[in-house]
């Protein structure tokens, strides 16, 4: 029996992300001019809960302080090993891009690796991977995030490397045709020349058509050849700039020598201008059936989703809880009886993030398929467990479940410097609060059983979508 489920899981896991890279590495050598330190708005910790009888003991015990100049900053101390995660989030993804201008967000998650003013093409990659480091950065449609990881004694250099570019990123036509092939590259050997990968990205793309969210992260080769030097640097000032960024700091740092080097290396870069509101996501939908030939397919891969809310709306819990228990995992409901009882698939999965990003949302899933199980007798299988879950809801115990997942799955998050320093970052940048990610904890944990019946039944509907991605048939 073929089983194509590894890459296939890897792959869609990470669509939502335009992906990572290597660039060659150069040297250079931090400026030693240093400006004089200026005052910045340190801000009061927030008042600390009371806990209750059964809350979890997790706490992030940041601070946080903003320049001038609008950048904010997020400071947690971790003394318990000899290093530090920094990470930037620039609010910033493929869902700001203009008609016929695609791609442009994550051709800046290369571009910003290109060299700036004191720091020459790959330099950055040379100074954190000299120094035993690791770096990298992603791009979805909501953001586009960096981040270093290095001996605590390198903040120093990890500020100045940041802000070099922040301030005076080398946006050249050499540096920017260069950049352009490698994004193509990338788009050829990740998404082109991938099965399913480019035909599920473009069915989500025409799903929100006429939103931010109606074309795939890494862009079309038409609006990549049609660009200029001009449209990125364009793009670039716009975007990156400190009152668009947050920076988080993790690790074995002091607070006040954060306070003033953070001054000291981003204090003097311009405000750039204020970010526009994005106006509400429709997630009205009709029933939508789509069929598609891949050439690159072997077997057939089976979507259905549901429009359903953004990520910050009440049901956004209640719904990521429900499809856990339809979907995750071998022992949840709808793949327990495809794959184990009716021997229907190969696999299932839940692929929410594909649907779009955090004002996008959709409830969905793909299913592969044994040889010669049709797409029907799965839709069957899928609709009658939504049902029952309509009618009796679902049980205490599926309920307390899904919850532990989703609760393991923020713990590992949280476990280390780095990923304290992203998900702090996103969560100030999103919901102005470093701290929301506990929120979120405290949302799931109370979500009730009946929570979960009422939006199955105002959510999962028959106006749902349905997407069979075929091989291309020998003519």
């Amino acid at each position: 029996m073929i089983r194509p489920l590894a890459p296939v899981v890897r792959t869609l896991a990470t669509l939502a992300l335009a992906g990572t890279f290597v660039a060659p590495s150069a040297s250079a050598a931090p400026s030693k001019d240093k400006a004089a330190p200026k005052k910045v708005k340190a801000e009061k910790p927030k008042a600390k809960k009371k806990r209750k009888k059964g809350d979890l003991e997790i706490d992030l015990p940041v601070e946080t302080f903003t320049l001038d100049n609008g950048l904010r900053v997020i400071v947690l101390e971790d003394h318990s090993t000899p290093a530090f995660a920094l990470s930037i989030a620039y609010n910033v993804g493929s869902r700001d891009e203009q008609e016929g201008r695609t791609g442009f967000a994550h051709l800046f998650e290369h571009m910003m690796f290109k060299g700036s003013k004191n720091v020459p093409d790959g330099g950055h990659f040379k100074y954190i991977l000299g120094v035993g480091g690791e770096m990298n950065a992603f791009t979805s449609a909501d953001v586009t995030q960096y981040y270093d990881v290095v001996p605590s004694h390198y903040l120093d250099m990890v500020l100045w490397l940041e802000s070099d570019r922040m301030r005076s990123l080398e946006v050249t036509e050499e540096n920017f045709e260069n950049q352009r092939a490698a994004v193509k590259e990338e788009k050829a050997m990740r998404v082109d020349n991938a099965p399913y990968i480019g035909v599920i990205l473009d069915v989500f793309a025409d799903l929100w058509k006429g939103t931010g969210y109606g074309h795939p992260t890494i862009g079309s080769l038409e609006d990549l050849n049609a660009a200029e030097t001009k449209d990125v640097q364009a793009f670039f000032d716009r975007y990156y700039v400190p009152n668009n960024a947050v920076m988080s700091i993790v690790g074995d740092v002091e607070l006040e020598e954060v306070k003033q080097k953070v001054q000291q290396y981003f204090g003097d870069i311009p405000r750039g201008p204020d970010r526009e509101k994005f106006e509400p996501v429709e997630h009205v939908q009709e029933k939508v059936e789509i069929e598609r030939e891949d050439k690159l397919a072997r077997q057939p891969l089976y979507l259905i989703g549901w429009k359903t809310v953004p990520e910050y709306h009440p049901d956004a819990k209640p719904l990521e809880l429900l499809v856990n228990i339809l979907l995750r995992g071998d022992s949840s409901r709808i793949t327990r009886i495809l794959k184990d009882e009716k021997k229907l698939v190969i696999a299932s999965l839940p692929i929410g993030s594909l649907g779009g990003g955090r004002d996008a949302g959709m409830a969905s899933a793909a299913f592969i398929p044994v040889e010669g199980a049709s797409f029907d007798e799965i839709k069957k299988v899928v609709v009658a467990e939504v049902e029952k879950v309509k009618k009796r809801g679902v049980s205490k115990k599926e309920l307390q479940k899904a919850i532990n997942q989703l609760t393991v799955d923020t713990v590992e998050q949280l476990a280390t410097n780095l990923g304290r320093c992203i998900m702090t970052a996103q969560h100030e940048l999103f919901y102005d609060d470093p701290k929301h990610i506990l929120t979120d904890l405290e949302e799931y944990r109370a979500v009730k059983v009946k929570d979960l019946k009422r939006v199955a039944n105002k959510y999962l509907t028959d106006k749902w979508v349905t997407v069979a991605v075929m091989p291309k048939k020998d003519k």
